[in-house]
């Protein structure tokens, strides 16, 4: 298991090991392996989304925001070796190593390490922060996006719906991305509880691309986000918030 927690920042930022052997959190089995650090980015963020003064020139954080910040200022593919050196001085020497990433199958976290030291770590939460310049390595082929919301009575019965399709010059780079951030094209399904509001809150996202159909509702968004802290409902949330700021009045449809 991981032997030890460091806090660099605000809470606990960064999980790190200095012992050689780990626990793999993906495969549950014991790996050798040198420095690990996991690493969520907002921790570094003050609740208004800056980086406190006092955190700028904090190592590990210049050192994490410099990986998010190489890989998403390409912009088409993700270099395999980074412009970014290690930070490390195994044996009280600069390693000469510079920085390699990849992301982790299934999910749009970073993964990077130093060939020469076998320093490494992995990074979540990197979207839509200070560091993020905007680049993706790929994004998925969305062709429309629609998006229901307001309130019902019940699951069953009456219900007015605002809806917003964003199809063409319409459907704009930044709703790709938030999708795609967010994992939602691999997130179908009904979330929420629609007994817990009176009337319903409910949020309908359909869509459309190049491997098919993905639907997802949301009852009680608001409530949801207030009771629990599964990431899903963020991740929904944050779409959301996407597709009604980038639409606007002008891109929404008639009350259904």
């Amino acid at each position: 298991m991981l032997s030890r927690c460091a806090t660099v920042s605000i809470g606990e930022s960064v999980c790190h090991t200095q012992h050689p052997v780990v626990l793999d959190r993906t495969k549950k089995t014991e790996t050798s392996m040198a420095d690990t650090w996991v690493t969520d980015m907002t921790h570094f963020l003050d609740p208004g989304g800056r980086v406190p003064e006092l955190l700028l020139s904090r190592g590990p954080v210049k050192h994490f925001g410099a990986i998010v910040a190489a890989v998403t200022s390409e912009p088409v593919g993700v270099p395999d070796d980074l412009a970014v050196k290690c930070r490390r001085r195994p044996r009280r020497k600069p390693c000469p190593g510079r920085i390699r990433v990849s992301f982790e199958a299934g999910t749009s976290n970073i993964a990077w390490e130093c060939p020469a030291c076998g320093d490494r770590g992995l990074i979540h939460h990197w979207q839509g922060t200070p560091w993020d310049k905007g680049g993706r390595a790929e994004l998925p082929d969305i062709r429309r996006v629609t998006y229901l919301g307001g309130f019902m009575t019940d699951t069953q019965g009456d219900s007015r719906f605002e809806s917003t399709v964003l199809e063409g010059r319409a459907l704009s780079r930044e709703v790709v991305v938030s999708i795609h951030d967010n994992e939602l094209l691999g997130a179908a399904g009904e979330y929420g509880d629609p007994l817990v509001g009176d009337p319903i809150q409910c949020d309908e996202l359909l869509i459309e691309h190049a491997n098919g159909t993905t639907e997802i509702v949301l009852y009680n968004r608001a409530i949801m986000l207030f009771r629990t802290d599964d990431e899903i409902y963020k991740q929904i949330h944050r779409v959301c918030c996407t597709i009604e700021r980038v639409a606007g009045p002008d891109q929404q449809g008639p009350v259904l």
